[in-house]
């Protein structure tokens, strides 16, 4: 792991907070966590590892909008294509999308079967997480302790969740960040649980190109960012701005 900064997250928060609304500086849908990684001047990193540290400890930043239910991703992770290879599963299982191409994009959980015919199933006795078909039966799985061990990096032992207010001027976002969460301590055995609950999902989204190669968008298992908070032991706000009216900048 490379060199952490230590940041007075409140102080820096703080500072932020009081900006009001401020112009994304990325356009696309990653302009919340861009920026106020920014405004914080922290590096852009995608390679797993903490942003900075807090009080000596090393801590993620994440950034959502307030009002957000969509799924966020806690880690990307490729399953064992065992038996069946990607191609042959879409081949097999998939459908043409818009664009023609054969493909397969769906979401499994551990609960029920998806209208593909597709869910997720432990097996305990394999240390396996199966990916199931109805009625074929199992078409790839993930090893459980690698699956671990790759939770412990992509999740994060500590989080600072920020969540911010939203609004659109000329089609463009701005964002007033409004409060800072701190996680702490992650919890291999809630993951467990809320997975078998069905609210940790994984998303599988592959289509074939015309070249006949497998167009792979990043397999991962993804969280509602209402339920981030329940892979942790401890859920701390450590930083909550003013609910008057902010002047604009």
């Amino acid at each position: 792991m490379s060199e952490l900064p230590e940041i007075e997250i409140v102080k820096e928060l703080k500072k932020i907070f009081q900006k009001g609304f401020i112009k994304s500086m990325r356009s696309d849908n990653t302009g919340i966590g861009y920026t106020l990684e920014t405004l914080l001047k922290i590096k852009e990193n995608n390679i797993g590892e903490p942003d900075f540290k807090y009080n000596k400890i090393p801590v993620e930043l994440k950034s959502q909008r307030e009002k957000a239910s969509s799924r966020v991703t806690l880690m990307t992770k490729t399953p064992h294509w065992n038996p069946l290879k990607p191609k042959e599963i879409m081949e097999k299982f998939g459908y043409k999308d818009i664009q023609g191409r054969q493909g397969l994009k769906i979401t499994l959980t551990a609960n029920n079967f998806n209208a593909k015919g597709f869910k997720l199933e432990v097996d305990k006795k394999a240390n396996r997480l199966n990916i199931i078909h109805k009625d074929y039966g199992v078409v790839a799985y993930f090893d459980v302790t690698e699956l671990m061990d790759c939770l412990k990096k992509k999740i994060y032992q500590n989080l600072c969740l920020v969540l911010a207010e939203v609004k659109k001027i000329n089609k463009e976002e701005y964002f007033k960040y409004k409060k800072a969460i701190l996680l702490k301590d992650l919890s291999e055995e809630s993951f467990e649980n809320l997975f078998n609950d069905g609210l940790i999902v994984w998303e599988f989204r592959m289509h074939i190109k015309e070249s006949g190669a497998v167009r792979d968008h990043g397999p991962g298992f993804r969280i509602s960012r209402n339920h981030i908070n329940k892979l942790y032991a401890e859920n701390k706000i450590i930083f909550e701005g003013s609910k008057s009216s902010v002047k604009q900048k």
